[in-house]
This record gives structure tokens, C-alpha cells and sequence, in this order.
């Protein structure tokens, strides 16, 4: 394997050659560095392609099955060493015949398992079982879910969670291909982040997937539920619920044009398809590669005359090639995923005609950076390259994202576009499916300004990768007219004009949400005013600054609509049982309201509604 990968990248050198005299080393002439957060050893013998076979089992919450392992030798090791954290191991064999195994030292990064090989073993499977407390499963009842009549499971990896139900090199440097089958009950349909992800349930419940790209472990996704699939081009579709399908098309109807201008700014996509789904429950979104989680929460049901593209969609999307397609070699260059994709949904949003929409992310992208490192965090905390100390974990926080975004839009800022779009071109094609770190990233810039002291003198590189704060040369700070326009009208609100009277001329669901933020503070008083014009308590889902305010108000038309929203059980409106949870009547309303709908909500979801309303876990 890592010959072939060697091969493919000297291919790729060759081509270029002829365009630049220099050329960077690819990475496969050195090893990343070791992970902290692992305790598999691929760079002795490495997981290649693993064949999963599970079947899942809700009413124990478990998966039980196996995983066979692919193996390819770097040494003459005699131990195969894989991550676990909560497993259950029923046997082991290696090439067919029984192994002998052990586990090793409980940490906290779970505990690894050993097994015995020899230098030609080919393949080790292992019979496992997982645990309902298993980290990366979400196990939810029939009760949970939008249609209330089947249970549900989804896995989220990210950042090493996938050792909690499968055993594998769980580190983001190893990648590998996998096949599985999957026994789910019938009536439900089972998904992966896979090539072949089937259309509708089989009278069986049986599902056979493949995955021929190499990927690293926490991109290997499993969901199970009842899914319908509404098709939406040649290469893209949605998954959900039934009950939510309708919506989930409409507002996704961008999806084919968002595919076609992210390969635009990008280059070709480098999967088969690029579908959605919606698990019950989920929040956020998940770049899993063929099939990105998306919360349902991004699915309003409002029905738009006019649907902008989304920029978390936008946001998993450029994951396909930042973090997918190249991935960070460790924890410690999370922004070489998280950065690179924050900065490209803005750019596919340009692509797509709605700068005005990315100008206006881009700046509050910059506003909430600033505001954080004004509260002056610890500078170790604040750098992108990060170094971890003592008991410390991955944690996604605003430098990864912002700061990382911050930093491209600097280099694309003072390289110009031009320049910079074939610096991230040439990055791409020398390491598809292959890990990246701070060292190839600056090798590579390096590269292509060498004959450029003075732009290279400014673009401050090891500021902004090993310093703290902001360096000095960070580009301007972004101007947004849906901001200007925004924050006009909310100062003319707060002078005492009346919301009727406001300047709503071509508003768009972003300033909306703006003068929302910029008022939220005096809006309970003036809700009736403000609902007469935007007509919030008629929207099937209002912003969640409006749900919040209405949580504070508790007028009879509060009620009403919160009512309604709370039934879904959603984790999403944890801000607004907070909210509730702030006075003695919101308490008082809110404990009535979650003894009705409690079992619509997940285990984390009603520890913390409990906590906000002082009930009893």
C-alpha cells in the first residue's frame, strides 16, 4: 500500500516537474508524528482494508460481529496492535487460525488490543461485540425519533471514537478501504459512508457496502433507521425520516449546484456521490465521505420562496477535500481540516451568486474570533498547531475553524487569488488520500514563493502556525452589507422606531437573524410588535433567538409556539429550556411541558433539560 502511494505521488512530482523547476518531498518519504491518542502501531504493520460483518441489535443497544484486517508489513514486528475502548473480544484468529491476544493497559484513550503475528501473517479477524455505553453509537428508542414507530443508531468517530465499536488503527494518519454487510431488522434501512449506499429497505434487512477509498478510521460511519431517499441530480440525494423527506428536498434543492461550484473552485470531487442524511437526533454536521450527517435542525420546514445555499452544508461539503480527501496527520493540525473547510464554504458560496451571503459569514466568522481572544485565553490555546499537555483532548474550538480561516483568507489576501487557488491545487494533488501536516503545508508554500522573499517576509507563516493571538499581518477586517443594513435598522429599533417602519427592503434569512442578535435584549417587550411584521410564531420553525425570547416572554402566544416546538425533542432547543430555566415561572412551565414530551428527547438531551429546570436526573 504505501508503495502504490509512493508511486502515485512521484507520478504526479513527474507531471509537475516540467511546470516548476522545485518540487516538495511527498510525505510518504517520512513518517507523521506518533499520535498521543493511539496506541496502534501502522507504522510496524499496517491495516490496509478491513471487512466489518455486524448485525445490530436494539434492543440490547449492542453491534455484534467481526472485523477482519487487511494487513501490510513495514517490519518484522510480531505484535499487531489495534485501538479499543469498551470491546468486547470473543476470539481472534490470524490467517485462519486461532491467535493468541491479550489487552494491554487501561488508559484513557481506551485499551489497546495485542495481537500475536508473524511477519507473513495476511489478515486477523476479530469476533467482537460492542457495549450500550459505547461513545460512538447513539442508540434511540422508537419514542425518539420524528415518526415515533422504529429505533435508530448513528456513530459519530470523530475524534477517536471509532475504537468504541470497531477495533482498528484508530489514528487520522492510517487510512484504509473497507467492505461491510450489516443485518439491521426489517422495514429499517442501513447506511455507511460508503460508495453504495442502497435506496430503500431490503425485505431481508441485509446490506452489503463498499468503501474503495481509503479513508482514515473516524470517516467510517454507520447509521440505521427508518430512511426514505429523495434523489436530487446525478450525484447527490437526501436520507431522512419520512415524515421530513418533503422539507429536506426542498431545502436542499441546491445540492447538485453547490457539488457543481465547490468542483469549480476546488477541483473534480473526489467521490462517487455526495448525499445527505439526517439522522434523528444528530447535531451539527459530519463530513463522513458519500454521506454527510446533517442535524435535522437544518431543515426549518418553513418553505422559503427563495432557498440560499447553506453554509454548514457548504461547510461539510469542502470537508470532501480537506479533511476526506487529505486529513490532518494528527489531532495537533486539526485546522488543516477545519480551517481549510470554514474558508471554502464561503468561496462555493461566491461561486454559487450569494457573495453578499459569504461576505456577511466571513465577518462574523471574524467578529466572533476577535471577541474570543479578547477575552484573553491562555496563548497556548489560541495556537493552530497545538501542542498537548498532560490529560488534555482534541477539543474543536474557534482557533481551528476561525483562525484557520483567518489565515487562508490572509495568504489568499497578499498571494492573490490566482496564486493562491494553484498553491491549494497543488496541495490537493500531491496528497489525495493521504495524510498532511504543518510541515508538508509549509514545505509546500515555501515552495512556490521561494523566488518571492519579500511576499514570503509577509505572509508570517510561523506566526501564524506556532504563535498565539493574532499576527500582526492578518488581512482587513471583512465589510458586509447585510451587516451595514442589519445593524441600521436594529439601532433605529432600539431609537423607538417601529418594526413596521423598518427598512426591510430585499432582507434575506441572514438579516433577519442579525437584527435578531443585534436586539435580542430588548425584544420580549415588543414581541407582538415584532411577530406582527416577521411573523415569527406562524414559521413552522422560528430562529432560535426568537424560541428563546418566547421562553423569556411566556405570553399566551409563547406558549403556544413553544408548546409546539419542545414536542419535537430536538437537542437544538437546549437554549431554550435554559432559558426556561432562568425564572420561576419559565420552571414552572417548563417542568410541565417536559413531563409530556421527556421521552421525545435523548439521555444527554434530559440530564441537561433536568439541570436547567432543578429536577431530579
Amino acid at each position: 500500500m504505501r508503495t502504490r502511494r509512493l508511486l502515485l505521488v512521484v507520478a504526479v512530482l513527474f507531471c509537475s516537474v516540467a511546470a516548476r523547476p522545485r518540487a516538495v518531498q511527498p510525505p510518504s518519504t517520512r513518517d507523521p508524528i506518533a499520535d498521543v491518542f493511539s496506541a496502534s502501531n501502522p507504522r510496524d504493520v499496517e491495516s490496509v482494508h478491513l471487512s466489518l460483518d455486524l448485525a445490530v441489535d436494539f434492543a440490547a443497544q449492542v453491534l455484534r460481529g467481526s472485523v477482519t484486517h487487511t494487513l501490510w508489513h513495514h517490519t518484522a514486528t510480531r505484535q499487531l496492535v489495534l485501538d479499543t475502548n469498551g470491546l468486547d473480544v470473543d476470539a481472534v484468529t490470524a490467517d485462519g487460525a486461532a491467535a493468541t491476544w491479550s489487552f494491554g493497559a487501561a488508559s484513557a484513550n481506551g485499551t489497546p488490543l495485542i495481537v500475536d503475528i508473524a511477519p507473513e501473517t495476511r489478515s486477523v479477524r476479530i469476533d467482537y461485540r460492542t457495549r450500550p455505553t459505547a461513545a460512538g453509537l447513539h442508540w434511540l428508542t422508537a419514542q425518539q425519533t420524528r415518526g415515533g414507530t422504529m429505533p435508530a443508531v448513528w456513530s459519530e468517530n470523530e475524534p477517536d471514537l471509532a475504537r468504541t465499536w470497531i477495533p482498528v488503527q484508530d489514528t487520522p494518519a492510517a487510512r484504509v478501504t473497507y467492505d461491510a454487510v450489516v443485518h439491521a431488522p426489517a422495514g429499517e434501512l442501513a447506511l455507511m459512508s460508503a460508495a453504495n449506499n442502497p435506496t430503500s429497505a431490503t425485505a431481508t434487512g441485509i446490506y452489503a457496502f463498499s468503501m474503495p477509498h481509503a479513508v482514515p478510521a473516524y470517516l467510517i460511519a454507520l447509521t440505521v433507521a427508518r430512511y426514505g431517499f429523495r434523489d436530487m441530480g446525478d450525484r447527490t440525494g437526501v436520507y431522512s425520516e419520512p415524515e421530513l423527506l418533503d422539507d429536506a428536498a426542498y431545502e436542499m434543492q441546491f445540492l447538485p449546484e453547490m457539488l457543481h461550484a465547490a468542483e469549480r473552485v476546488i477541483g473534480p470531487y473526489p467521490f462517487e456521490r455526495y448525499d445527505l442524511v439526517f439522522p434523528p437526533k444528530f447535531t451539527g454536521g459530519m463530513e463522513n465521505p458519500e454521506l454527510n450527517f446533517i442535524s435535522q435542525d437544518a431543515i426549518t420546514g418553513n418553505h422559503p420562496a427563495a432557498v440560499a445555499p447553506s453554509g454548514l452544508i457548504a461547510h461539510e461539503l469542502s470537508h470532501s477535500w480537506f479533511g476526506d480527501l487529505m486529513t490532518c496527520a494528527q489531532w495537533n493540525d486539526l485546522w488543516l481540516n477545519e480551517g481549510f473547510a470554514t474558508y471554502y464554504a464561503k468561496r462555493i458560496e461566491e461561486a454559487m451568486g450569494a457573495a453578499e451571503q459569504a461576505d456577511f459569514e466571513l465577518f462574523t466568522d471574524r467578529d466572533a474570533l476577535d471577541g474570543y481572544l479578547a477575552s484573553k485565553p491562555p496563548d497556548r490555546l489560541t495556537v493552530l498547531h497545538r501542542t498537548f499537555a498532560g490529560s488534555e483532548r482534541p477539543s474543536f474550538t474557534i482557533i481551528w475553524y476561525q483562525k484557520g480561516e483567518m489565515f487562508l483568507n490572509t495568504l489568499e489576501t497578499r498571494m492573490g487569488r490566482a496564486r493562491y487557488d494553484a498553491f491549494i491545487a497543488r496541495f490537493a494533488q500531491l496528497h489525495p488520500f493521504h495524510w498532511v501536516d504543518d510541515v508538508e503545508f509549509k514545505s509546500l508554500l515555501h515552495d512556490v514563493v521561494f523566488n518571492d522573499p519579500a511576499l514570503e517576509s509577509s505572509l508570517k507563516i510561523d506566526d501564524w502556525l506556532y504563535g498565539g493571538g493574532m499576527p500582526s499581518n492578518v488581512a482587513p477586517k471583512p465589510s458586509s452589507t447585510i451587516a451595514q443594513r442589519a445593524t441600521q435598522q436594529a439601532n433605529a429599533f432600539r431609537n423607538g422606531t417601529k418594526a413596521a417602519s423598518l427598512d426591510r427592503g430585499g432582507w434575506t434569512d441572514a438579516h433577519v437573524r442579525y437584527f435578531l442578535q443585534l436586539t435580542q435584549d430588548i425584544l420580549v417587550p415588543r414581541m407582538s410588535e415584532v411577530d406582527a411584521v416577521f411573523g415569527f410564531s406562524g414559521m413552522k420553525t422560528p430562529p432560535l433567538i426568537w424560541l428563546v425570547a418566547a421562553a423569556k416572554s411566556l405570553d399566551v402566544a409563547s406558549r403556544a409556539l413553544l408548546d409546539r416546538y419542545l414536542a419535537i425533542g430536538t437537542p437544538g432547543s437546549l437554549a431554550v429550556w435554559n432559558a426556561l430555566g432562568q425564572s420561576a415561572a419559565g420552571r414552572t412551565y417548563g417542568t410541565s411541558v417536559f413531563n409530556l414530551v421527556r421521552d421525545a428527547y435523548d439521555a444527554n438531551s434530559k440530564k441537561a433539560i433536568a439541570g436547567y429546570l432543578k429536577l431530579p436526573v
